[in-house]
């Protein structure tokens, strides 16, 4: 059953799902939504409607026709003979039995779009608590005794069917009413929104049935006047009355008029259809045309690019949730993917007439042809991409990009369209052969790649699993010992941490002893570049490591790791080391790295403990798994589309989908570790002196949050006080301070908070200019990390130094005092912070360009870098890097 879902009822699924998205979008109002689902669904199956409808004329003709001699045969004869006499009447009229079925066939279409209706929308966290006209919550049923709604919905559509079985037999009539009881008590206890997508639907039928059954003058004039003038109502609304992203406001814009003209040329365009000559293989070569090309395009989607994507890290897709091996995830999006390209448009294909026929003949090439020359000639720079499916880079392209692009299609279209309609069929079907049987072999060379790898983690890993039952201690911390303690928060802001002090004002004291730095510089705006630093201080920044040029950019990345680790260890320090940043430059968490350092315990944490969080706080969060089954396939389609639509089908990383439940379990990911913290952290007596490193993801993952408190809710109702209350990068700063600061009270308690030196530093700030505007042609918000600062036995409330720092000084902090005239143990120079007594080389360029983990630079790019020196807020302490 999971295979026929996942093959008939998904795809559909996923429509429904877009059309909410966007609607969302556009709208923000579920109720609004639903509505539009139903226009939309109404509108893509009016076609197959009208087959349906064709069909069952026929057969009532048909009946209507043998019905005579049917009753005369039925009168005269009896039991096997009758039946015998029947068939031959049959046989002689060229008739079966079976087709009596497509009498039906208008009913059966309803199934699967009615269980993908269901499936999605029946437990959809957005319509809980949403309110719409008179209904309080769409995600229950409404009314507290008898449901009104699902009772409207059964007049309606009862009132559909007597408008269309007039003049027909009792029995279609019987069959219809039948159906509709069956709806009523399907849905009689369904919530508010389901039924209202379907009430709605059937407030379509009753219009399309109007004007089926109703003939009078103007009737096609009024109905395309009507279309034209609510797409024009709503091109207005886009532009004038939304005030979301102006690209996505003029790209519905466009698309509402141009759905506002198809009514105006419908009948002049089945004209020009009929006239278009019928190619002399329709059922054999135009045949295989179809499925060849829609094989391939199927193969890309749905095999080679995810397994191509998989394949560059096998690791990072391995061990999720329950599923071990990354290759189920890309079995599972072939299977989706077959549904888009090879079920449905087969079932069509064979559905419609010869004229559609040859338009599905003609859109596969074309398809394909598109598909390859975006996969391999505009695959676009948007960064490194993450398990989750993120990339660091903002997914926009230029008007002249996106004209280039489209430019481009036009060239293997024109060929397609003039090869098919001249007749040159067996070059297009070599062609798409030769495509399918590439990517097809290429992406069995990834699958059996990606699952040799897995095999060598598995090797490596044992019994490990990443599915916990309770949080247990997994590093210690010494009562009578001195600790150290720094922890990385990817992304986190400096400049928020001013407005959560404000918001909160009792964290100032629970943050005793803390000095905040505000005036902190990273070295560059991501994670590969900006996190060495931070690990291995100065030698580690863009343009030191560069001067190594004989050493592999992994090997100094992972000599940055591996440095405090390593000295705090051989100076009998019990070290741990929680998901250090791109090991071996694997996301997943390489930790092989530590294992020639026995002294250093390295583990993982993020995500560990989030199907836990989510059991021990009822929260309705998708599993990190199901949204990687999901998302791996749109994946698919966007590096298959066109520029002009990448942006729309990206979302900022919600793939099309509405976002909520997705965002949020990404930031479970690492906010349950610090939620976890104080059951994370044992402590002890002994003496030991403890250095933990630990990395979180929680401001990494943006997400809105409960105020004041900030923690995870289904249904956001404050959004706290400060200028940033809507803007989720925030919530997820506040959530981190927040959590901290739990922590910090835990080990108060525990008497474990005066012998410990804290560093919460981050790697680089958020790309969107929240607070510094300065002037400069970047955002420095990005450039400016978030610092403070705890020595052992400092006391008193948080204090802020406008010293010039950068993340590169915590090595020299959390070494000064503890280890004496520290050394780099892999180049033997001092640690230090001399060079920033120099203006510092910030590599404003980019995330980290590199074909090859093995090459021995980064590519920097002084024509954009630049330098700064002394406080970072004043534009004139910047200059070009190349002037």
């Amino acid at each position: 059953m999971s295979f026929l879902y996942t093959l008939i009822i998904y795809p559909i699924v996923q429509i429904i799902e877009v059309v909410f998205t966007f609607s969302q979008k556009v709208f923000r109002e579920p109720g609004v939504s639903l509505i539009v689902i139903s226009g939309v669904i109404t509108l893509l199956c009016l076609p197959v409607y009208a087959v349906a409808e064709k069909w069952q004329e026929l057969e009532r003709n048909l009946q209507k026709k043998f019905k005579p001699k049917v009753d005369t045969i039925k009168n005269v004869f009896k039991g096997d003979e009758q039946y015998m006499i029947l068939s031959a009447y049959y046989r002689q009229n060229h008739y079966h039995p079976v087709y009596a079925l497509r009498g039906s066939f208008g009913l059966l279409i309803q199934i699967p779009f009615f269980i993908a209706a269901y499936s999605y929308l029946s437990h959809l966290e957005v319509l809980k608590g949403a309110p719409f006209l008179f209904i309080a919550d769409l995600g229950v049923p409404d009314g507290d005794g008898i449901h009104i709604l699902p009772i409207v919905m059964t007049v309606i559509n009862c009132t559909a069917g007597l408008i269309y079985t007039r003049g027909f037999p009792v029995k279609e009539k019987i069959q219809l009413f039948l159906m509709a009881a069956v709806f009523l008590v399907l849905l009689y206890n369904s919530p508010s929104g389901l039924v209202i997508y379907w009430t709605m639907n059937n407030c379509f039928s009753l219009v399309k049935n109007l004007y089926y059954k109703f003939n009078f003058k103007w009737k096609n004039t009024l109905i395309a006047l009507s279309v034209s003038a609510v797409c024009i109502f709503l091109s207005f609304y886009m532009m004038r009355i939304y005030t979301g992203d102006i690209k996505l406001r003029t790209l519905f814009c466009c698309l509402f008029l141009m759905i506002g003209i198809i009514p105006w040329i419908l009948s002049p365009g089945k004209a020009l259809l009929k006239k278009i000559p019928v190619p002399r293989y329709t059922n054999t070569k135009t045949l295989l045309l179809f499925i060849v090309s829609f094989a391939a395009v199927w193969i890309i989607t749905g095999l080679f690019l995810p397994s191509m994507l998989i394949a560059a890290s096998p690791q990072e897709f391995s061990y999720i949730d329950s599923y071990t091996t990354p290759v189920f995830f890309i079995l599972n999006t072939c299977l989706q993917a077959a549904g888009f390209f090879i079920f449905w448009p087969v079932c069509l294909y064979f559905l419609f007439s010869p004229g559609a026929k040859r338009v599905f003949s003609l859109l596969g090439p074309v398809l394909l042809g598109a598909a390859v020359c975006n996969v391999f000639f505009f695959a676009g720079d948007y960064g490194i991409i993450s398990m989750a499916l993120v990339f660091d880079n903002a997914v926009k392209h230029s008007i002249v990009a996106i004209l280039v692009n489209l430019g481009a299609l036009l060239i293997p279209t024109a060929v397609i369209v003039f090869l098919f309609f001249t007749g040159k069929y067996r070059g297009l079907i070599v062609s798409a052969a030769l495509c399918l049987s590439a990517v097809f072999t290429f992406s069995l060379y990834n699958v059996f790649s990606i699952q040799g790898e897995f095999q060598k983690l598995q090797k490596y890993r044992g019994s490990q699993t990443d599915a916990v039952l309770s949080v247990e201690p997994v590093f210690s911390l010494s009562r009578t010992g001195k600790n150290t303690v720094l922890i990385m928060l990817d992304r986190a802001l400096n400049t928020f941490l001013p407005y959560i002090l404000e918001e909160s004002p009792e964290l100032t004291d629970i943050y005793s002893g803390f000095v905040y730095y505000p005036n902190t510089v990273s070295f560059n705006g991501y994670t590969r570049m900006g996190a060495p630093p931070i690990f291995g201080g100065y030698e580690y920044t863009p343009l030191e490591m560069n001067k190594r040029d004989t050493v592999p950019v992994v090997t100094k990345h992972n000599e940055a790791l591996l440095l405090m680790p390593r000295i705090f260890s051989e100076a009998g320090y019990a070290v741990t080391v929680t998901d250090p940043p791109y090991p071996n430059y694997s996301s997943k968490g390489d930790l092989r790295i530590y294992d020639q350092y026995p002294a250093v315990k390295a583990l993982l944490t993020d995500s560990v403990y989030t199907d836990l969080w989510i059991r021990e706080h009822k929260f309705p969060a998708p599993s990190s798994g199901s949204i990687l089954k999901r998302n791996l396939l749109w994946y698919g389609f966007f590096r298959a589309s066109p520029l002009a639509f990448r942006q729309g089908i990206y979302l900022q990383g919600d793939w099309c989908a509405p976002g909520l439940l997705q965002k949020i379990t990404l930031t479970l990911n690492g906010y349950s570790v610090l939620d976890y913290l104080p059951q994370l952290t044992g402590i002890t007596r002994d003496g030991q002196n403890t250095a933990l490193f630990m990395v979180n993801n929680t401001t990494h993952e943006a997400s809105f949050l409960q105020a004041p408190e900030y923690r995870p809710a289904l249904s956001v109702t404050n959004y706290g006080k400060t200028p940033f209350s809507k803007e989720h990068t925030y919530h997820v700063n506040a959530a981190a301070v927040k959590r901290l600061a739990d922590w910090f009270v835990f080990l108060k308690k525990e008497q474990v908070y005066d012998n410990t030196r804290i560093i919460v530093v981050s790697d680089h700030g958020t790309e969107p200019n929240f607070v510094t505007k300065i002037g400069l042609p970047f955002n420095v918000d990005q450039f400016n990390p978030l610092l403070l600062f705890k020595d052992f036995d400092a006391s008193g409330s948080i204090k802020t130094d406008t010293t010039f720092m950068s993340n590169a000084d915590v090595p020299f902090l959390a070494l000064e005092g503890q280890i004496e005239n520290p050394v780099n143990p892999f180049t033997g120079k001092i640690i230090g912070t001399e060079l920033k007594e120099n203006p510092l080389y910030i590599a404003i360029s980019g995330s980290i360009h590199l074909e090859n983990p093995t090459d021995a630079l980064f590519v920097l790019d002084p024509k954009r870098d630049y330098y700064v020196h002394d406080t970072i807020f004043d534009p004139a302490n910047w200059s070009k890097a190349g002037e």
